[in-house]
């Protein structure tokens, strides 16, 4: 394999620039078997060694190493048949992770682990223990882009049914991970305990218990603990209506902030036909927050979700409406939130539940909350009467990064305040004409009305109204959307505009092909005054060209204009022709990347040739 890598950082006198061309040689074997019988120790293994041979230069100085390539995988399974199998397994692998707009990572991991099933009629258990090495780092010897995470998992599962009605499970699970990347790095260590138990009851077994347990304790870089305890009921009263009730107690503990709250919640469902669904709960709760005081909530809400086909197609709409009080008093000090949870949709800001937010105690993580994003570089805080808000990035040029789409959970510490009363009235209303022919019109209206006061200082209500509107058509390969929406807050006004089209189709039996093309248009009023203009283009293609070659290519394109920050500019463009004669493969591509951010400019070209020969 042959890869060839120019980078240029910076702009101006700052520019730097680098040439990397780096030569690999590589044997790979594989094979599969057993020893004395599939049954006592079945394999599979892969053995790849090599040579590595790179020159580069960087700021008008050269250098040249070498060094030994090694690959490997080796799975076995041992008594696979018996009551108690054993599985091993052993990895080591060493490939290139692209980024959008940015060069590609070279990653090297290496895994390895052991899994062993008892399988008891009664009680089946797993004992599982593996860990896992990952370097990434660019091509760029002259880079700072490096990621490095070492974890290691211990887990243990076990199961029982009590009867045909009545099951259990158990899990443990232990992680430590270390991360450490050019900006940051953290330590964690979790130990985290489950207890699942459900319960089919009622003389046609339509009702259900779940009993739910879990433990959770963190150390290292953000401590806490969390003991959370809750059962859930559902009743079928008859077959189109239904009652739920559920109660639940947890306890979080964070160095000298604890928090120990009960909460209980009793709702319903009623279906009438199949044309609207309505649905009501009520609920409280009560809040010890130690030194800190004491939180009292309770509310309720009514929602109805109404579908009927009509001579143009199908009417969806639904309403909701909610109303909750929360009372807070009794002390001061600080309070603690644990996976808040929010879905990043870019570009739009997150913001955060709570007020008073000590802003150096934040931590945004992904879903598992092991991988942590760095502050600065996936995302950065703004402050608006009160509230804080997180503007997240999918170009952040330090790994891990984040997705649009993607999962994001928060945690942080707040200041609580002697004496806090707010009302809140939130009421959500959409209706949708899904026409036969594939367009659909649509309208959405947001509201929240909130009274607060406090004994500190005088507060600005979280108040808006939210009126959008859009069309969508989607036709066989076709996709096209336009929305408007416009939103008048207390905190921070904005209006919202969106033009996107897609388009895929297949040119023949061998030939796919996709275009994106899209526009956002986004304006925040006082007090911050400022607006964002985000503009993406993109397409790919894949054709078999003949039994034997292939070819694929893939454009995308980035233009953020931000009146606070500036242009971001990206684009990235990869192109790979493979071709494959029985045991003998030989891939060649290229790839392209562009990106301009704030002060910073990165371009970096990267072509390739690989040649496999199974033998």
């Amino acid at each position: 394999m042959v890869e060839k890598r120019t980078d240029e950082q910076g702009t101006g006198q700052n520019k730097r620039k680098s040439k990397t061309t780096v030569l690999e040689e590589r044997l790979k074997l594989k094979m599969k078997g057993d020893l004395y019988h599939p049954n006592f120790l079945l394999y599979n293994a892969a053995l790849g060694i090599g040579l590595t041979q790179q020159s580069f230069t960087a700021d008008g100085d050269s250098d040249r190493n070498s060094g030994l390539l090694n690959d490997y995988s080796v799975l076995a399974q041992l008594l696979r048949m018996k009551p108690y199998p054993l599985t091993v397994y052993l990895n080591k692998s060493d490939d290139l992770i692209p980024r959008s707009f940015l060069g590609s990572l070279r990653t090297e991991r290496q895994s390895s682990g052991i899994s062993l099933a008892l399988r008891s009629e009664d009680w089946p258990m797993r004992f599982q223990y593996n860990t896992s090495e990952t370097r990434q780092k660019s091509l760029a010897p002259t880079a700072r882009d490096f990621f490095n995470r070492d974890a290691e998992r211990f887990r243990y599962s076990v199961t029982h049914d009590f009867s045909e009605l009545s099951h259990m499970s158990f899990e443990f699970d232990r992680n430590e991970v270390l991360q450490r990347s050019s900006a940051s790095s953290s330590d964690l260590k979790e130990n985290r305990y489950t207890l699942l138990h459900d319960l089919t009851f009622g003389g046609d077994e339509q009702h259900r218990l779940d009993s739910f347990f879990a433990y959770t304790d963190q150390s290292g870089s953000f401590s806490f603990e969390i003991l959370q305890v809750e059962e859930r009921l559902r009743l079928q009263h008859t077959s189109d209506f239904f009652t739920n009730y559920n109660l639940r107690f947890t306890d979080t503990k964070q160095e000298t902030s604890k928090n120990n709250e009960i909460r209980g919640q009793a709702g319903f469902e009623h279906r009438l036909y199949e044309s609207l669904v309505t649905t009501g709960n009520v609920f409280a709760s009560e809040s010890d927050l130690d030194n800190q005081g004491k939180l009292t909530q309770r509310g309720g809400g009514l929602g109805f979700n109404y579908r009927k086909k009509n001579p143009w197609g199908t009417l969806l709409s639904t309403y909701t409406v909610n109303l909750s009080r929360s009372d807070q008093t009794g002390g001061s000090g600080t309070g603690i939130v644990i996976d808040e949870s929010h879905v990043f949709t870019d570009p739009l800001p997150i913001t955060l539940d709570r007020v008073n937010i000590n802003t150096s105690s934040i931590v945004v993580t992904d879903s598992t909350g092991l991988d942590i994003y760095t502050l600065g570089d996936d995302y950065t805080i703004t402050e608006i009467n009160g509230r804080i808000r997180l503007n997240a990035t999918t170009l952040g040029t330090i790994p891990p990064n984040i997705g649009d789409g993607e999962t994001l959970f928060v945690d942080y510490t707040f200041f609580i305040e002697p004496k806090r009363q707010e009302d809140v009235l939130r009421q959500n209303f959409t209706v949708r004409e899904r026409f036969d022919k594939g367009l659909s019109l649509y309208y959405a209206y947001q509201r929240q009305d909130e009274k607060v006061s406090s004994s500190v200082t005088e507060i600005t209500p979280d108040e808006f109204k939210t009126n959008t509107f859009g069309a969508e058509y989607v036709k066989k390969a076709l996709s096209l959307l336009a929305e408007y929406s416009k939103q008048n807050s207390t905190q921070i006004s904005s209006t919202h505009k969106r033009l996107e089209a897609r388009y895929s189709w297949t040119i023949d039996d061998d030939t796919r092909a996709s275009v994106l093309v899209s526009n956002q248009w986004l304006y925040f009023g006082e007090p911050e005054n400022y607006d964002i203009v985000v503009f993406r283009a993109g397409g790919e293609i894949f054709s078999r060209l003949t039994d034997k070659y292939n070819v694929s290519a893939r454009f995308d394109y980035r233009n953020e204009d931000d009146s606070r920050f500036g242009i971001t500019e990206g684009v990235q463009l990869t192109s790979e022709l493979q071709y494959n004669y029985r045991r003998l493969s030989v891939t060649t591509g290229v790839e392209l990347s562009l990106l301009k951010r704030r002060d910073d400019e990165i371009n970096s070209s990267f072509l390739y040739l690989r040649l496999r020969r199974f033998f």
